[in-house]
């Protein structure tokens, strides 16, 4: 009944075979439930007894990085369709993410033209692009690949990255670059 409102989705591993049901993660897609559920449900009884600012301030503020973090990762998700429109993708594809007990990945373009877009989101500032793109080149090495099909890496951040850095397997998106039409 959840999921046929679209308040509650199934997800499953993108990985192009058909998953384990064991596998299967529902998630709180609709935004005002995933807000409720994230700060005022678990915590209805002290917000009852606090003024609404100290509410935010204790509760909301120090954890509202964290909770955009995972709206981005949604954002970057819905934006990868319209990245390949620019880019004239042409062949038809699936976007998801995928995890396993050994890593987790943000984004998946999984590409019928032999390619596979792998995706690190980052709302936090980028502090280390080295380290980004190290951290990213890690998870596209575990990502499970047995057809060795073509690994495109994609960061995806909240600020514009000098890219003159980025190896040539790896491309860079802000959230400007998002919302460029």
């Amino acid at each position: 009944a959840l999921t046929g409102l679209r308040y509650v989705s199934r997800k499953y591993p993108l990985f192009g075979k058909k998953p384990a049901a064991r596998n299967v993660r529902f998630e709180v897609t609709d935004p005002l439930l995933r807000f409720w559920f994230r700060f005022v449900y678990p915590n209805k009884t002290y917000i009852s007894r606090i003024a609404p600012s100290q509410a935010y301030q204790t509760l909301i503020a120090p954890a509202l990085n964290g909770y955009f973090g995972l709206c981005f990762e949604q954002l970057c998700m819905e934006a990868l369709p319209f990245l390949y429109s620019k880019e004239d993708v042409s062949a038809p594809f699936e976007v998801g993410a995928y995890w396993d007990k050994n890593v987790q990945i943000d984004v998946v373009g999984f590409r019928q033209d032999d390619r596979i877009d792998i995706g690190e989101c980052k709302w936090r500032t980028v502090t280390s692009l080295p380290g980004i793109v190290h951290e990213l080149s890690g998870k596209m090495a575990k990502y499970p690949n047995p057809e060795n099909i073509t690994l495109q890496g994609r960061l995806f951040t909240r600020q514009p990255l000098d890219t003159s850095q980025l190896p040539s397997t790896i491309r860079a998106h802000s959230l400007e670059d998002l919302y460029d039409k």
